[in-house]
Formats: C-alpha cells, sequence, structure tokens
C-alpha cells in the first residue's frame, strides 16, 4: 500500500514573492542582457559619444542591478514560503541559487571592472592628440581587449541566464 504525500498549495505570501521576484527578473535581466549590444553601437559612434552612451547605459545598469539583488532575495523569500514544491530541499532550488551566485560573481568579477576600465579609456583617447596613420594611441589595444573581454563576460552571463530560466520554468 502506498502513502499519499501531503502537497501543501502555497498561499499569499508565496504568490506576492513570486509576483516581486518576476518583476525583479524582467527589470533586472532585461537592463543587463543588451550590454554587449549597448557597447558594439557606442564603439561604433566615436569616443565622446560612446563614453556618453555608455555613461547613461551604465546608470540604467545600476538599477538593473539593484532589481537583480531584489530577484534573489524575493525568489529565496517565495522559496521559504512555497511549501513543499519550491523549498530549498528542491534540487532545482539549489541549482538555481547556485546559477545566479556565479552570474553575480561574472558580472562583478568580469564584466564590470571591464567596462569602468572602458569607459576610461576612452575618456583618455578622446583627449590624446591625433597621431600619424601608423601609430595607435595605446588606448585602443587596451579597448580592444576589453571590448571582448566584456563580451565574454556578458555571453557568459546570457548562458548562465538561460540555464536559470531553464530551471525555473522546467524545475527538473
Amino acid at each position: 500500500m502506498t502513502k499519499a504525500v501531503a502537497v501543501t498549495a502555497p498561499g499569499g505570501l508565496y504568490n506576492f514573492f513570486v509576483l516581486l521576484h518576476v518583476v525583479c527578473v524582467v527589470g533586472g535581466f532585461g537592463a543587463l542582457v543588451y550590454r554587449s549590444f549597448v557597447l558594439d553601437l557606442a564603439r561604433r559612434r566615436g569616443n565622446v559619444v560612446a563614453a556618453g552612451v555608455l555613461g547613461v547605459f551604465g546608470q540604467v545598469v545600476q538599477v538593473g542591478e539593484f532589481l537583480l539583488y531584489g530577484a534573489g532575495v524575493f525568489g529565496a523569500l517565495a522559496a521559504l514560503t512555497g511549501g513543499t514544491q519550491t523549498s530549498f530541499a528542491r534540487p532545482w532550488v539549489g541549482a538555481a541559487l547556485g546559477v545566479y551566485v556565479v552570474m553575480l560573481g561574472v558580472l562583478h568579477g568580469l564584466v564590470r571592472p571591464a567596462e569602468r576600465r572602458y569607459r576610461a579609456a576612452l575618456l583618455e583617447l578622446a583627449q590624446t592628440p591625433a597621431m600619424a596613420p601608423p601609430a595607435r594611441p595605446p588606448q585602443l589595444a587596451e579597448l580592444d581587449g576589453l571590448y571582448r573581454r566584456i563580451g565574454a563576460g556578458m555571453g557568459t552571463f546570457n548562458v548562465f541566464l538561460l540555464g536559470a530560466v531553464y530551471l525555473m520554468v522546467f524545475r527538473p
């Protein structure tokens, strides 16, 4: 004879935390996933314009990062109040939390420092006097390396984002 397992239905507090979690996810990740795209567009516009565009986008990204932290907090609160289906004992919840931590590590350890240095190098380049054609300012080589680093970091970030979405939707 099999024993029936009681599944508790999540309450209103759980639904409220899930709502806040989803709002933060949409706003936070929505602001961050286009980072490489904006960098590429800014790069094509010229040094002074690119620095301005990246400065403004940097402010948008700060709001997105704040919402990203909210997504983690409200997701954890939803897991705590969600009953047996979304508790931290479920493997997909722990995996999603691990993916979230890795994403924050990539963002803070790789992308943000490179992006700050990229903006600074753009401003330095704008103040550098013009050089004869065979010579290149040293900032151009640095900008190329930083551009690749930011692109690789955001590519990694976006792959992990797809993994997190998979875990949230399919709950393996």
